[in-house]
């Protein structure tokens, strides 16, 4: 008898230890060095970074690593190693046939166009809107204005319908790509030099600049509301670290805490209608 009782917590104990064992490595090819997690958040950390914290401390099953690279070796990598991911990602055709996306982990503002406050083309682009509706159509801008110069990241996504619109032959003249994969960072010294007339940013962004020295319009071609998500490997390995960054989202899209985080950058006015949208896009309630 007492060898039975020896030989089942022997059982226990392995198969305890089995699961333990069982955590899944991830590998995020990101804009994060390796240490990113366990150092002290900066007050400007961008709601991506603050979200992911959160998702990541609630996926307990999931071991995190952090490569910084750009976004074309990011993505190189993502296609080709089972255990790759990456985060913050904007769904569009080519990208959803090469990897397997997460349910969204973020809602965000739609992008919109900005200028240094002190620029000559506020007063041309105002008598314009009165025409637009108050948003920029940016097709029609770009055409009829040939001295406006957008600046953008060469690796990003801007959504489907602005991807289609930038690789337009006849207004690649007006627009200037540097490859940073660092969002604003990387263009803001340009707007500030007046190297390009304007950049294409989704308001959350802007932490990492100063602000008050740009103004912003709405574009007619951009989605009022951008979703972004986790791309994984298309591979059982990576199924199932979607599967496991899914639960973890599903556990927290619907509390206060990660709403507050989202709306910490959503102004007063605007967050009515961010909070309808983001029930419905986000937790798929329909008001």
């Amino acid at each position: 008898m007492r060898w039975k009782l020896v030989f089942k917590i022997t059982i226990v104990l392995c198969c305890s230890h089995q699961l333990q064992a069982k955590s899944q490595d991830v590998h995020f090819q990101s804009k994060m060095p390796a240490n990113w997690l366990t150092t002290t958040p900066v007050t400007t950390e961008s709601l991506e970074l603050k979200l992911m914290r959160l998702i990541l401390a609630q996926s307990s099953e999931l071991t995190p690593h952090f490569h910084q690279v750009n976004f074309t070796k990011a993505s190189e990598l993502t296609r080709t190693q089972a255990d790759s991911c990456m985060a913050s990602i904007l769904k569009n055709p080519k990208r959803q046939a090469e990897f397997i996306f997460s349910r969204p982990l973020s809602a965000i503002e739609g992008l919109k166009l900005y200028l240094p406050k002190d620029s000559k083309l506020h007063t041309k682009l105002q008598s314009k809107l009165k025409l637009w509706g108050g948003q920029v159509r940016l097709r029609e801008l770009l055409l009829t204005e040939p001295d406006f110069v957008v600046g953008l990241d060469l690796e990003r996504s801007y959504g489907a319908d602005l991807d289609l619109l930038l690789k337009e032959k006849v207004i690649r003249r007006s627009l200037y790509f540097k490859q940073s994969g660092a969002q604003i960072a990387q263009l803001w010294p340009m707007l500030q030099q007046h190297r390009v007339s304007a950049v294409l940013e989704y308001p959350f962004m802007l932490a990492t600049t100063d602000a008050t020295l740009l103004q912003g319009y709405g574009v007619a071609e951009a989605e009022p509301l951008q979703l972004a998500y986790f791309a994984c490997n298309k591979s059982e390995t990576g199924q199932a670290i979607i599967d496991k960054l899914n639960q973890s989202i599903a556990a927290l899209a619907g509390t206060q805490a990660y709403l507050d985080l989202h709306l910490e950058a959503v102004p007063a006015e605007r967050r009515q209608e961010f909070i309808q949208n983001y029930n419905k896009l986000m937790l798929g309630k329909i008001n």
